[in-house]
């Protein structure tokens, strides 16, 4: 059998909880409730280090940020590195990328149409510098941008040109039509690995007006919500965000089954790079921190007559087992330096030994502000355990507490200590540099730490409460 085409679609910031069904009372998503109906949904998907440059390298790299191409956040792929799209080039195919990127932001990249136009090119740390080839993972056709973090005003940059391409229409659609129109003149022999990597739902929260349907106070909130209308109206457009991507989805599946060499014969992958808290445990707009909000990210597996339909799984999955789970799909060879698990055999209803525990962790340079700490973590079947650098720890039941809101770390220290010890076999696994000398070997830092900052960023972290305090 010819290898199928493969299609990544990325969104940026997705809550993996905030689909319909997986449950969300608010939001409806036909068209990835209609990927899941036909193939697979993990309902307990990760993303191993929740912020967008580290995650992005896990994706496409199959290592934990710390041990991967993409190290923390704002690092760029590395020129020499692996990725998805090299090997897929070597097994013959054809490789496109369109969208967010944010893996390549070299400061003194930007084009003098960026730099003549501040007030249409965001100069946020650089994020509308263009992507050296180089450090854009071997990925050929390329139209992909940095950062926009402006959905109504897009651009990107087509190829090897050195200025950028500005968008007509709000990004999620505009990207759609560019993805559709690419597929239906795709002319080569060769099979195609095409990415669209979206950046809405991430904020700022704006959507087309028509996708507004929410009245903020009818939203079912959870039990961790902290309830204001400000959060409520913000959250209202978040919804509106999501089904406008579900929308594009919709239209990107039918344009493929409207196409005979792509009808049947595409594994479409339908994932997110992290969460965003959106309210939960008083944060929005924010992700960088261990709960379920954060971490947890939609994972859908498609692929007529190869994934049965099975609907939901279990398993617990990381983005860092994409890549291997895609060349286990395909019948490629996994190289030995991949550290994530090709969970094809689940997907196919095949015996599969589950892992009993995901990696995850925050690798977060440069820092926003004094709650923005590194941190390294597990997750199991049961328990969610997290330790900073501050030396603070997290420990969650998430039978009994699935929102998050009693740490037991100091009541639980015998199931505290059994995780740490856990974690530390993962961190061994897993060519951990520095953080476990941290965990055995840490001091205590002085107090208190003086936050000089006008934006006040807590209280996600728990070094928030105890060494942190406002100046004067």
């Amino acid at each position: 059998m010819p290898h199928p085409n493969v299609i990544y679609i990325l969104s940026d910031e997705h809550f993996g909880g905030a689909m319909s069904h997986a449950g969300d009372p608010n939001v409806k998503t036909p068209n990835m409730d209609m990927l899941a109906k036909e193939g697979v949904s993990l309902s307990r998907a990760y993303s191993n280090c929740p912020i967008c440059t580290p995650s992005r390298g896990t994706i496409f790299s199959g290592r934990h940020a710390h041990a991967g191409p993409v190290q923390f956040f704002f690092d760029v792929y590395k020129p020499t590195s692996p990725s998805t799209a090299t090997y897929l080039r070597e097994a013959g195919y054809h490789t496109a990328y369109f969208g967010k990127w944010h893996c390549g932001i070299v400061r003194n990249q930007s084009p003098q149409e960026v730099r003549d136009n501040p007030d249409i090119y965001p100069a946020e740390l650089n994020g509308s510098n263009r992507t050296p080839e180089y450090h854009r993972a071997g990925f050929q056709d390329w139209y992909g941008f940095e950062i926009n973090n402006a959905p109504f005003k897009g651009f990107y940059y087509n190829g090897h040109d050195i200025n950028p391409t500005r968008m007509k229409k709000y990004q999620t659609d505009a990207l759609t039509e560019m993805a559709i129109d690419y597929i239906e003149s795709y002319d080569k022999d060769q099979p195609l690995l095409l990415t669209l990597s979206i950046e809405p739902p991430h904020f700022p929260l704006e959507a087309p007006e028509e996708y507004e349907r929410w009245n903020p106070t009818d939203l079912q909130v959870k039990p961790n919500f902290k309830d204001t209308p400000e959060i409520r109206k913000k959250l209202a457009t978040y919804y509106a965000m999501v089904e406008n991507l579900d929308h594009n989805i919709g239209r990107l599946r039918d344009k493929l089954n409207q196409l005979p060499r792509f009808k049947d014969n595409s594994l479409t992958i339908y994932f997110s790079d992290h969460g965003d808290y959106m309210g939960s445990h008083g944060a929005i707009e924010r992700k960088e921190h261990p709960h379920e909000e954060s971490i947890r990210v939609p994972a859908i597996f498609h692929w007529p007559d190869q994934i049965p339909k099975t609907n939901v799984r279990d398993e617990l999955f990381g983005l860092v087992d994409l890549l291997p789970t895609t060349l286990g799909l395909l019948g490629l060879a996994i190289p030995d330096y991949i550290q994530g698990i090709d969970f094809s055999p689940a997907l196919r209803n095949n015996s599969f030994d589950a892992p009993k525990s995901q990696l995850i962790e925050m690798s977060g340079n440069p820092r926003w502000s004094l709650d923005f700490l590194d941190w390294r973590g597990i997750i199991t079947e049961r328990y969610k355990y997290a330790i900073y650098e501050t030396g603070h720890e997290l420990l969650f039941d998430l039978q009994s507490d699935p929102y998050e809101q009693n740490n037991l770390a100091h009541s639980e220290r015998q199931m505290c200590d059994f995780m740490r010890l856990q974690l530390l076999e993962l961190l061994t696994e897993t060519r951990e540099p520095y953080f476990d000398v941290l965990i055995q070997h840490g001091v205590k830092p002085e107090r208190p730490v003086r936050d000089v900052s006008l934006n006040k960023r807590g209280p996600l972290s728990p070094a928030w409460s105890d060494l942190i305090t406002p100046s004067e």
